[in-house]
């Protein structure tokens, strides 16, 4: 009997030890650190819905030679042939969302923030601007923003967007990140 409890204490302080030495070294991860863990994770460049359209037929234009260098992962290439580029009206929302994630990919973060804010506040179709405000949410969080990462993510759900599920398991990602013991919990009920 006396060498059960010996065993069950020795396990207990191991695990005791465990719990101690893991919330300390989480607590010295920089949030952002794991901000731009559910950014890598969750980041990705959407599709062509500008020149792919079957009605659209320009095939010559700036934004077009943009596009197809974008389509081929050139984000820095396609935000030269952007800047040359002057969009009329309507392509407002698509140039700044393309612009945007171009600035993203190639870690102008602050930059690509405003020109999502400027897709959303320009955008005339729904899901052009749900995908606006997902693509300012991602660069939220690569900026460390986590607030306005989950705000962004919030009003995604709210409008019950198409990102709606991606948004709610975000928003648990970064629960779970910015608070330990959440992760500890998340990880024994598993």
């Amino acid at each position: 009997m006396n060498r059960i409890i010996q065993t069950f204490s020795a396990i207990s302080l191991l695990l005791f030890a465990f719990i101690i030495a893991w919330v300390v070294s989480e607590k010295n991860l920089a949030p952002n650190d794991s901000l731009q863990g559910i950014y890598d994770n969750n980041m990705k460049p959407c599709m062509n819905y500008w020149t792919t359209d079957p009605s659209y037929t320009d095939t010559v234009s700036m934004h077009m030679q943009a596009m197809k260098l974008y389509d081929k992962g050139d984000y820095a290439l396609a935000l030269e042939a952007f800047q040359r580029f002057e969009p009329n009206e309507n392509e407002q929302s698509l140039y700044n969302l393309y612009t945007g994630i171009c600035l993203l990919q190639t870690n102008f973060n602050l930059l690509a923030i405003s020109r999502f804010q400027e897709a959303v506040a320009v955008g005339n179709k729904f899901e052009i601007i749900q995908l606006s405000k997902w693509y300012l949410a991602m660069a939220y969080l690569k900026s460390g923003r986590q607030n306005e990462a989950i705000a962004t993510l919030n009003k995604l759900v709210e409008v019950n967007a198409s990102q709606k599920y991606q948004a709610q398991n975000i928003i648990k990602e970064i629960d779970v990140a910015s608070n330990p013991m959440n992760h500890l919990l998340v990880f024994v009920t598993k």
